[in-house]
């Protein structure tokens, strides 16, 4: 347990007495704040990330190893389960994703997963444990160490593989990218609906009229703050990151923190697959690939072509919870 504990791997017991295993990470304090820490226009000291991908019990989103991971939740419903707990739950964003996802990248310890019914796609010797998991899913955290973020025990477990998982924080609407400034997308009172104000697009100027927008459009995806052609009809599709174009004046900083433009780039990750839709409507992310996504997977996957109302056996989400001034805000 102390050698857990100095890991940082944390239990967070509700007021129902029911545990949560969270992985936790702390400010920095660097001469750059990075934006996952910023919340609400203040810094707090640190962000639990759940361990695992998450249970719903009785309403509500918990962490727990060797279960089969909730699915058919729409982004709503998990939304819900997660900021019912209490405050400083909340729906893991975006922004927490990508830095997780950055730390593995620094370390060298990309995550492996259940990218292939039970197994790692490109390592078919790593397997998990499928018994009692519908479809083609395994427990959560029943897979080798290479499936934690940082190839250790005591790192994140799944965010490669298993079940895709909904994230707050960034959309597309009309095929125009837009997003919650910083991390304020884990504020209990910050409103994520549809017709939310709070929704910022994002732009290439300090004017803020430059759209960022996606154009798709035969078999191409291209980020840009160009004018859409008179004759473009706007589509929905996929290609590898290798494949996806970017045609912008400047990269705006909100592209790479939100994991759209990964800042530390995908030489290791080119093949893996994003998808866009940029026809009329909302979409909203997820990310991290399913257990059967193969050649297409990887810990940066991501796909805006799910209005909220979705929900399928190979989406999931996990909680993440933060704490302020050295406590925790239940205490």
């Amino acid at each position: 347990m102390r050698e857990a504990i100095k890991h940082n791997n944390v239990v967070i017991f509700d007021d129902r007495g029911i545990p949560s295993i969270m992985v936790r990470f702390e400010n920095p304090r660097a001469a750059v704040t990075p934006e996952m820490f910023i919340i609400g226009g203040k810094e707090v000291d640190a962000i639990y990330i759940s361990k695992y991908p998450n249970k719903v019990i009785k309403g509500r989103a918990y962490s727990l190893p060797m279960v089969d991971p909730t699915t058919e939740i729409t982004f709503d419903e998990a939304l819900a389960a997660c900021r019912t707990k209490g405050e400083g739950w909340h729906l893991m964003t975006a922004t927490e994703w990508e830095y997780v996802l950055n730390e593995s990248r620094k370390k060298g310890t990309l995550p492996h997963g259940n990218t292939d019914w039970g197994n790692d796609y490109y390592h078919k010797e790593e397997q998990g444990e499928r018994e009692g998991c519908g479809y083609g899913r395994t427990l959560t955290g029943s897979g080798p160490d290479t499936w934690n973020h940082d190839h250790t025990v005591y790192g994140v477990s799944d965010l490669n593989g298993l079940v895709w998982e909904w994230l707050a924080g960034v959309r597309i609407v009309n095929g125009v990218l837009e997003y919650i400034p910083n991390n304020d997308a884990a504020l209990a009172g910050c409103d994520l609906s549809r017709d939310s104000k709070k929704w910022q697009g994002i732009t290439t100027d300090q004017g803020g009229k430059t759209a960022v927008r996606v154009n798709v459009e035969g078999g191409e995806i291209t980020i840009t703050d160009k004018a859409a052609g008179e004759d473009y009809t706007p589509d929905y599709d996929g290609v590898s990151w290798e494949d996806l174009k970017v045609d912008l004046q400047e990269i705006p900083q909100a592209l790479c923190y939100l994991g759209i433009l990964p800042e530390n780039g995908v030489k290791e990750e080119k093949d893996t697959y994003v998808w866009f839709d940029a026809t009329e409507g909302e979409y909203l992310p997820i990310r991290g690939s399913s257990f059967f996504s193969t050649s297409g997977s990887g810990p940066s996957a991501l796909g805006l072509n799910d209005p909220r109302s979705y929900s399928s056996g190979d989406v999931g989400f996990r909680s993440a919870f933060y704490e302020v001034n050295g406590k925790l805000i239940t205490e």
